[in-house]
């Protein structure tokens, strides 16, 4: 069976994220380098690789630089997008996304870039975008602290810069379902 990976926010491009959430790297070049070291350390071209938003921003004209690293990232990529995330679908998939969502929904398990309480704050109750779900695997929260209930956050910034495995992002048993239905979507 193929591996399954998340992350989010790796914000490829962006110098000022550095300052904002204290990354312990001296400009984007180093920054990007080490993110994608550690990915293709891990990430297999076959396993799967899903970004949960914000793979880039403040690109200032730089997407063909961003096209260079969406391909040099191994596994087969999805991107649940973020408010970042401003290519078009077809743009991503030419880079090399297998599919460009909003959010998706797997199993009992969803996918947004927002955590529920962001989502409730912009006026959307997570039962009313998911259905019923029973956990949610998340970004857009780069500051360090505790997870919500039902929630993983995935993004770089809390998890030492690597993708985060499916087996410690998602709770066991709603694993088996999940993987079923992400093979299916694919």
């Amino acid at each position: 069976m193929n591996r399954v990976f998340f992350t989010s926010d790796n914000h490829y491009f962006h110098e000022n994220i550095i300052r904002y959430c204290h990354r312990p790297f001296d400009g984007y070049e180093s920054m990007n380098n080490e993110m994608i070291r550690r990915w293709n350390s891990v990430v297999n071209q076959d396993d799967i690789g899903i970004f949960v938003g914000d793979i880039s921003a403040s690109l200032k004209g730089r997407t063909s630089e961003l096209r260079d690293v969406i391909g040099s990232l191994n596994g087969r990529k999805i991107l649940i997008r973020g408010n970042h995330d401003h290519q078009s679908d077809d743009w991503y998939v030419e880079s090399g996304f297998l599919k460009v969502v909003e959010f998706a929904k797997f199993g009992e398990v969803a996918l947004s870039h927002y955590p529920i309480p962001s989502l409730e704050r912009r006026g959307v109750r997570g039962e009313d975008l998911f259905g019923d779900f029973s956990h949610i695997v998340h970004g857009h929260v780069h500051e360090p602290g505790p997870n919500f209930e039902r929630h993983f956050n995935v993004a770089v910034d809390r998890n030492n810069f690597m993708p985060v495995p499916l087996d410690v992002a998602i709770p066991q048993s709603f694993q088996y379902r999940f993987v079923d239905d992400l093979l299916n979507f694919l």
